[in-house]
């Protein structure tokens, strides 16, 4: 009969998400993983396997996460005011650490294109569904004349998502705030999605 985990999954995994969003995967060694997670090593290769193989588990988490918010703004807000829900939970209502660290996704682009491409694949096309949420919500704002169609909706998300880039660098660099909130609103304000 096979042992049973001796430790919590899922708070291990969270744990570990975590490590992995504010030092990045290079940075991120096995026994700083052990420490964090509070698991022996031999749990570590019976639940994750391996290092890679908990990164992945942990940056789908991250990309459902931020998904989630997207949809749920999605439900709430009128379409064109979707960018700003997004960029207030994401950026402008997180702690001081969490907007410094940026975005796992966006992270994990940053210094693995080159030399991951599966990583680096699974990182866009996380910021792909989130994308396509924009899309969806700009679509139904120009079926209702709520939104000019002088741009396609995949233009504009497209926009919104370089945005969303731009931000996070912007966040790693220290800026308030408020200097952060100035760059949403003017660059919203551009695309016309200032709802």
């Amino acid at each position: 009969m096979a042992r049973s985990l001796e430790f919590d999954r899922t708070k291990a995994l969270e744990a570990a998400m975590k490590l992995f969003w504010s030092r990045g995967y290079t940075a991120t060694s096995l026994p700083d993983l052990l420490a964090t997670m509070g698991i022996a090593r031999s749990s570590f290769y019976a639940s994750f396997a391996t290092k890679r193989q908990l990164f992945i588990e942990c940056l789908e988490l991250f990309g459902d996460r931020t998904l989630a918010i997207a949809d749920k703004n999605a439900k709430t807000q009128p379409p064109m005011a979707l960018p700003r829900a997004f960029f207030e939970a994401t950026v402008l209502d997180v702690s001081q650490r969490k907007a410094k660290q940026g975005c796992m996704m966006v992270n994990t682009i940053l210094e693995l294109a080159d030399v991951d491409p599966e990583l680096n694949e699974l990182a866009t096309q996380k910021l792909n569904a989130i994308e396509n949420a924009f899309v969806q919500s700009f679509k139904l704002a120009q079926q209702h004349n709520q939104l000019s169609t002088a741009r396609t909706p995949e233009e504009l998300a497209s926009m919104v998502m370089t945005i969303n880039l731009g931000l996070r660098v912007q966040s790693r660099k220290n800026h308030s705030r408020e200097a952060l909130k100035s760059i949403i609103d003017t660059s919203l304000s551009m695309l016309e999605l200032a709802a």
